[in-house]
């Protein structure tokens, strides 16, 4: 699966994505990554794109003030420069990470190693530093 834990950036494909977003000065990496997801509800999502649209919601807990216990410095760094995100991007965060619980690969991958119900827990978590 290429991730050492369930925390949102635990996997090579978040990080990967974390090292693309310095090189952006607006958020269109964030709205592309959670629109991804949002557009694909009900097909198949794959786990590379779930881990994107996973980070991408970071960055707007961060944006708000909650960013992750284990946020990488590149999105500290970037939030700095930007302004909190509006409702709209709040409610495609939450709507993004609600879709990859519902049924996703990378939840398929956590169920068959074992780890789904921790995996949940995290998201349950970003979830609630994604307030309405």
């Amino acid at each position: 699966m290429g991730a050492s834990g369930s925390g949102s950036f635990d996997n090579d494909d978040a990080m990967d994505w974390v090292a693309d977003l310095e090189g952006y000065a607006d958020d269109s990496p964030i709205v592309d990554a959670l629109n991804t997801v949002i557009d694909q509800a009900g097909d198949y999502l794959e786990a590379p794109d779930c881990s994107n649209a996973i980070a991408a919601a970071e960055v707007v807990a961060a944006q708000l003030g909650h960013p992750h216990e284990d946020c990488p410095e590149e999105i500290e760094v970037w939030v700095e420069g930007h302004p909190a995100p509006s409702a709209t991007r709040i409610a495609q965060a939450r709507q993004a990470i609600e879709v990859i619980l519902a049924e996703s690969e990378l939840k398929e991958l956590w169920k068959d190693s074992g780890g789904l119900e921790e995996w949940q827990g995290a998201m349950e978590e970003l979830l609630s530093r994604l307030p309405y």
